[in-house]
């Protein structure tokens, strides 16, 4: 017996949607639980799975709007045939008029022409304040879809950039490969960090490491929130003329990335989070507020050793150099401000997991059993489509620690993140 597809509620604020693709060709045989089609929602999106096996016989195309809970496909058993849905009645033509026998025309609207754009393009208009009306629909009979928007977006953004020098600092540690990644440090740290990661080798793409708002070269403000830091990154992303990338993220990076896929202004093809910070309220305040405050050799070794498992590995140049960023002492209020408003107390003061329960991309973490910093048991209860990599013998820094390991799973995570496409 044929199983009818529903189209399911996929938001709080609407009782319709989109099919933005279909997974599964019309005639493809599906397997219970398999991805069937992925509807644009609010937030991200959405993949919606088939409820048993069997071959797909498509009732709605991709690019209309649909109500919920109209059936959008039938999955057929051997031998069946698909069976069509009635109409909505509001598709159905209008009654005779009784009196002259004649069907009496539809009434002439004077509204303006209805917009037609999917809920995520619809989105991310309102929050990047770009006027619907004047963008071209790239989807189906001239549906506005996200990419117009973005596209819109990046136009808007590139045509009002300020000079270069006032963005996010950002530089290409490798110019060459057949994919981008996009890497971000943690905290009271910068985009020098990466060589560690290097030092073992080569990834099989171009990479750009930026620094964060407080870090660095970057500017020394402190946004409010992660929005307003991602709101950062992706403007200097637009400059670069990047527009989707696999990423990488460091601790506090590592919230910042997963907020940004979170967004989708920019398209994340798949995510890559070292000790994560944002996945519990926990963080140890006695390093938080020492790191910050110490600028000598003596004060710093100490709170450098708490970062890793094996303290050897801390050596008298990443000293140094440390030591040499505290002499600014714009950079060290700018950290002091930052650890204030994001781990005032001791405690983190957002979370990612909304984030990573919305994304629907590949995503893994790397978490060391010895991290001094985030317990390691904050990595408890992860969504199950997020893969974890717990490393023994490793402290907060594991990029630093097993660089090795960590380069063959970014490299991983490149070769997915193509694959997903």
């Amino acid at each position: 017996m044929a199983t009818a597809v529903i189209f399911p509620k996929v938001s709080l604020e609407t009782d319709a949607g989109t099919i933005s693709r279909w997974l599964k060709e019309n005639g493809a045989n599906v397997g219970q639980g398999e991805a069937l089609f992925e509807i644009d929602g609010d937030k991200a999106s959405v993949e919606v799975e088939a409820p048993t096996s069997g071959v797909v016989a498509h009732v709605r195309k991709a690019g209309e709007e649909v109500r919920v809970g109209e059936v959008v496909a039938q999955i057929l058993q051997n031998g069946e045939q698909l069976e069509v849905p009635s109409k909505p009645v509001a598709n159905q033509a209008p009654p005779a008029n009784p009196a002259s026998g004649r069907t009496d025309p539809a009434p002439r609207s004077t509204s303006p022409a209805r917009i037609v754009a999917t809920p995520l393009a619809r989105r991310i208009a309102a929050d990047k304040q770009i006027d619907l009306r004047g963008i071209r629909g790239s989807g189906p009979r001239g549906r506005i879809q996200k990419r117009d928007v973005v596209d819109r977006s990046v136009s808007a953004t590139l045509s009002s950039l300020p000079a270069p020098e006032t963005h996010l600092n950002a530089v290409w540690l490798q110019k060459e490969g057949p994919g981008t990644l996009i890497a971000l440090h943690g905290f009271a740290s910068d985009s020098n960090a990466w060589r560690g990661l290097l030092a073992a080798g080569r990834p099989r793409a171009r990479m750009l490491a930026v620094d964060l708002p407080g870090h660095g070269r970057s500017p020394r403000t402190i946004p409010e929130d992660l929005d307003a830091i991602c709101a950062m990154v992706e403007q200097r992303l637009a400059f670069e003329g990047v527009d989707e990338a696999t990423f990488v993220g460091h601790s506090f990076g590592a919230a910042v990335v997963t907020r940004l896929a979170s967004r989708g202004l920019v398209r994340v093809n798949s995510l890559l989070l070292i000790s994560p910070a944002g996945l519990g309220p926990e963080i140890r305040h006695q390093f938080i507020s020492g790191f910050v405050a110490a600028k000598q050799p003596s004060s710093l070794l100490p709170w450098l050793h708490e970062l890793v498992f094996d303290p050897s590995l801390i050596s008298e140049a990443f000293v140094r150099s440390v030591v040499e960023q505290r002499k600014d002492d714009g950079l060290s209020r700018a950290l002091a401000s930052l650890a204030e408003r994001y781990f005032c107390d001791g405690t983190q003061t957002f979370s990612i997991r909304p984030d990573l329960e919305r994304l629907r991309i590949p995503v893994r973490i790397i978490f060391g059993l010895q991290d001094r910093i985030i317990p390691s048991a904050h990595c408890h209860s992860l969504p199950g489509r997020v893969g974890l990599h717990a490393f023994r013998q490793c402290g907060h820094m594991p990029y630093l620690e097993q660089p090795e390991l960590t380069l063959s799973l970014v490299n991983e995570m490149l070769a997915l993140g193509r694959s997903d496409n």
